[in-house]
């Protein structure tokens, strides 16, 4: 991936460069505003999301190109930056800048993991790409092994929440319940990155706060992922990987329900849905 923009010198004097190509290749500074705005707008620029990110004007991009190195040191970190990124992406406007490796176009925090899992061991054959994720966008209910009571028939409901951000997809998991076999409380969100991976769906992800790494393959949907349908539900296996010892994977089942009636549950042997069981056991 191109090395995103940290504050050096040498990178503002690069983006300058990169701007008087454009120039010169007939790219108007007007072009460079529309087409910024709307890369920020859908939160494709890393690290500089809609919500954070101002605009940055015609008369503020025509400054820099002509900028004398006194005038360029005295612009904003985050105007340049905004800029630079920008451009590390664009293939509208393809500058030295540029890297076609970098395939990934999102503000979320995550993006950089997710491009280099893509790029150092993503799945070299589809069919499932980023885009037909986007049929997982929303909130389920989440299903599996307790594993804070593994002797008892015993299971949870997690809340598993999917945004797509720019064009790629990241998910957070909740958990808060007691569990009444072990009278354990639990408090807990990880959240992690979405791949696909050939004909599955990857999921990794950490504990925020503890080093907690989860690793969920999903390999049955209700519809194969296509981008436009929405998934009503997914199976497939987890793993927690957690301090030292055994690392046992178990199924899990999740089904699409409303944001406002999401909720974490624990269920005691024989309290859960026969079906669900029978899914989660299978």
């Amino acid at each position: 991936m191109s090395e995103y923009f940290d504050g050096r010198w040498e990178q503002k004097t690069a983006l300058r460069k990169a701007l008087v190509a454009l120039n010169a290749r007939g790219a108007s500074d007007q072009r460079i505003t529309d087409l910024l705005a709307q890369y920020v707008g859908n939160d494709r620029v890393p690290k500089y999301g809609s919500a954070s990110s101002r605009a940055v004007t015609r008369p503020t991009i025509q400054r820099i190109r002509s900028s004398d190195d006194k005038t360029l040191r005295g612009v904003r970190s985050a105007t340049v930056g905004v800029l630079y990124n920008f451009l590390c992406h664009c293939e509208e406007l393809e500058t030295d800048l540029f890297d076609r490796s970098a395939r990934i176009h999102s503000a979320h925090m995550l993006a950089p993991l997710t491009s280099a899992i893509e790029a150092h061991i993503g799945a070299t054959d589809g069919p499932l790409t980023h885009f037909k994720l986007k049929s997982f966008q929303g909130v389920y209910h989440l299903y599996r092994k307790a594993w804070t009571s593994l002797g008892a028939e015993s299971f949870i409901r997690c809340v598993i929440r999917f945004d797509w951000v720019g064009d790629a997809l990241f998910y957070t998991e909740e958990q808060f319940f007691t569990d009444t076999v072990a009278n354990t409380q639990i408090d807990e969100v990880e959240s992690g990155v979405v791949i696909p991976f050939g004909l599955n769906v990857v999921m990794l992800g950490k504990r925020a706060g503890a080093d907690l790494m989860k690793f969920y393959s999903i390999d049955n949907f209700s519809i194969f992922p296509d981008g436009k349908q929405i998934i009503h539900n997914f199976s497939g296996n987890f793993i927690a990987v957690y301090g030292k010892g055994e690392h046992p994977g178990y199924r899990a089942y999740a089904e699409r329900v409303r944001p406002e009636s999401a909720s974490t549950k624990f269920y005691a042997p024989n309290e859960l849905n026969p079906e669900i069981v029978e899914r989660l056991m299978g």
